[in-house]
C-alpha cells in the first residue's frame, strides 16, 4: 500500500510539474493509434452456414477492424478519428451468400474535459447523427504497475464495467411465409475490465476513443476485446492543431442514439425473415 501511495504521488508530481511547464505556452500534440480486435464477443449463427464459413466470416471482420486512428489534443479537448485508408469505401465480410457491411469507419469523436462535453458523429445505416451528450466517467483504479512504452513511463490503470451484449435471432417459415413474430434482441449484461497504461510526462486527461479520466495521456487500452496501442506520438508541432467540434447530423444523446439503432435493427431483421432457415448475431459482450 505504501509503494502504491508512492507510486501515485510520483505520477501526480510529474503530471504537475510537466504541466507547469507548459502552461506557459500552447501545449499541444497529435498521437497515432493502432487498433486491433478478438472476435471472442462476435458470433454468426445460420441454418445456411456451415463452421468454416462462419470462421470465414469472423477471420474477414477481424482484419477490418485493424485499422490506424489519430487523437488530436491540447491542455482541454481532444478529437478522435480514423485515418483514411487508400482502399476506401465500407468494410465487408462475405461467405455462403452472406454479407456483412461495416460502416461507421468515418466517426469522429471530440471531447472536452473542462466542459464535461461529449461529441460525436457518426452514421447508423447510412443515416448522419450527432451525439450530444456528457463525458462517461469511470471510477479508474490506479496501480504501482509500470512499464516503458516508447520514449515515455507507463502506469497501470484498471476499470471494471458493465455493457450489454445483444443477440438479434430472426427465423422464417420453411415455405418462405413471413412469420408474425417481432423481433426483439435479447440483452445481457456483462461484466468487462479494462486496462490502460498512461503517462504522466503527457499532461492530458484524454485518451483514445471515448477513454479519458486518468493523469496523464492514454497509450495503451484493452478491454478484453479492442484493443488500441500508440504507436506515435507529436508534441508541440511547428504546424498549429486545430481541434474543431463535430456539428453534422441529427442531435441525439447516447440514448436516444441506441433507441435509433434498435428500430433500425428490428426493421433490417424483418426483412431477411423473408428467407428460409434461420440467423443469429451476437455483438458485444466477452
Amino acid at each position: 500500500m505504501k509503494n502504491l501511495k508512492r507510486q501515485l504521488v510520483l505520477a501526480i508530481g510529474i503530471m504537475i510539474a510537466t504541466l507547469i511547464s507548459v502552461t506557459a505556452q500552447n501545449f499541444q500534440g497529435i498521437a497515432t493509434y493502432q487498433s486491433s480486435r478478438k472476435m471472442n464477443g462476435f458470433s454468426i449463427k445460420s441454418d445456411q452456414m456451415t463452421p468454416a464459413m462462419q470462421a470465414q466470416i469472423e477471420e474477414q471482420m477481424k482484419k477490418q477492424f485493424q485499422k490506424e486512428y489519430e487523437l488530436k489534443f491540447n491542455l482541454k479537448e481532444s478529437i478522435w478519428s480514423e485515418v483514411e485508408s487508400l482502399d476506401g469505401g465500407p468494410a465487408t465480410a462475405s461467405a455462403g451468400g452472406l454479407v456483412i457491411r461495416m460502416a461507421g469507419g468515418g466517426s469522429t469523436t471530440y471531447k472536452n474535459t473542462s466542459e464535461n462535453l461529449y461529441l460525436k458523429e457518426t452514421e447508423v445505416f447510412s443515416k448522419p447523427f450527432l451525439v450530444n451528450d456528457t463525458l462517461s466517467k469511470r471510477e479508474w483504479e490506479l496501480t504501482d504497475e509500470t512499464k516503458t512504452i516508447g520514449n515515455y513511463q507507463a502506469y497501470k490503470a484498471v476499470f471494471t464495467d458493465v455493457r450489454e451484449s445483444r443477440t438479434i435471432s430472426f427465423n422464417s417459415q420453411s415455405d418462405g411465409e413471413k412469420t408474425d413474430e417481432e423481433v426483439v434482441p435479447e440483452v445481457k449484461m456483462d461484466t468487462i475490465k479494462i486496462e490502460a497504461w498512461y503517462t504522466p510526462q503527457i499532461p492530458v486527461s484524454q485518451g483514445p476513443d471515448e477513454y479519458w479520466g486518468l493523469p496523464g495521456l492514454i497509450l495503451e487500452v484493452s478491454d478484453g476485446k479492442m484493443s488500441y496501442a500508440c504507436t506515435k506520438v507529436i508534441l508541440n508541432p511547428e504546424e498549429e492543431v486545430k481541434i474543431k467540434r463535430p456539428s453534422k447530423g441529427k442531435k441525439v444523446t447516447r440514448t436516444e442514439l441506441r433507441e435509433e439503432i434498435d428500430a433500425k435493427t428490428a426493421e433490417m431483421t424483418e426483412k431477411f425473415s423473408n428467407g428460409k432457415g434461420g440467423i443469429s448475431i451476437k455483438v458485444g459482450g466477452n
